[in-house]
């Protein structure tokens, strides 16, 4: 028989393979997250068990002491019937006694309780008993004069400007003082159109003014033109004195005149500085309360009229 041809086996058939080396096995994420879990699970058990054995122990340790306590109480008891005690403060505990504080204990201990809101309503109390007074001594000015200019000189020399107006004043409200007063607005484009919050406090202060019959005395410059429509709130001065040398249209000339003596300024008051009187509009005061200033004004402006018309006449003369 012919063999049978045999299949070449190859060359590593005969090779025994060696089994493949087993890679250490990893350990996955999920299994991690699973022993923290329970590490921490068991953490909580140990913790639990404590709090537990600690609440067990103080359970058992105030059932203990109770019952010392009634035990001692049964003692004192069974003593007393004895007549081998007298008294038992487990039994009887004594009360504690009030003590007792002097007058004067009483009020510092108040006092310290309450310093908190005593001191509030102590500062409020103060703030209007202030304010009360301020009011009820305050005196109204028989005549008020409006100032509306920025000339600082003029501001510092108002108070003795005022205090030779009440040489010529009379007591009009007739509260028993003679009282000129005067409020200062600093008028001129730099200071009302500056946009600083000067500016609007000068704006505003001024428009209050003239709302009001306060002021019916005004003494200004040119600077005030555009701010006061002068022609429309202010007399005629020629008209109400056509025999003074220094009215023209509505103002009254006072360059020159005994008001920079008064005012003590370093310089002459420019030529265009005048006073003027408004006219008893009826605005946002009644037409009866402008009228009472206005009256009050223009008495005291008729002595000003006559006391520099007496003057610019001496002037005159003195020059002839």
């Amino acid at each position: 028989m012919e063999e049978k041809e045999k299949t070449p086996l190859p060359e590593d058939a005969g090779q025994q393979t060696e089994p493949k080396q087993k890679t250490p096995e990893r350990v996955s994420a999920f299994r991690n997250a699973r022993e923290i879990a329970a590490r921490e699970k068991r953490k909580e058990e140990l913790k639990e068990r404590a709090r537990q054995h600690a609440a067990d122990e103080a359970a058992y340790q105030a059932r203990e002491d109770y019952a010392k306590e009634l035990q001692e109480e049964k003692i004192d008891l069974i003593r007393l019937k004895q007549g081998v005690i007298e008294d038992s403060d487990k039994l009887f505990p004594k009360e504690e006694k009030k003590k007792k504080y002097t007058l004067r204990q009483k009020i510092g201990n108040w006092f310290y309780h309450s310093k908190w809101w005593l001191g509030i309503a102590s500062f409020c109390v103060i703030l209007v008993a202030f304010l009360a007074y301020d009011y009820f001594s305050r005196k109204d000015g028989d005549v008020t004069v409006m100032i509306l200019t920025d000339n600082v000189e003029v501001y510092i020399g108002a108070d003795e400007l005022c205090n030779w107006l009440e040489t010529m004043c009379d007591d009009y409200n007739e509260d028993g003082t003679v009282l000129v007063n005067n409020i200062y607005v600093p008028v001129s484009d730099a200071t009302m159109k500056s946009g600083a919050s000067a500016s609007s406090t000068s704006n505003m202060q001024l428009a209050t003014q003239l709302e009001t019959a306060t002021c019916m005395l005004v003494l200004a410059d040119r600077n005030a033109r555009s701010y006061l429509e002068p022609e429309r709130i202010f007399m005629d001065m020629e008209k109400l004195y056509p025999d003074c040398p220094l009215a023209e249209g509505y103002k009254l000339k006072i360059s020159g005149t005994e008001f920079e003596k008064q005012l003590g300024l370093s310089e002459p008051l420019p030529e265009d500085t005048y006073l003027a009187i408004r006219a008893p509009l009826e605005r946002m005061s009644s037409q009866k309360e402008m009228q009472k200033s206005y009256d009050h004004a223009k008495l005291l402006l008729d002595q000003i009229v006559a006391a520099l018309t007496e003057e610019e006449q001496g002037n005159e003369k003195a020059e002839g």
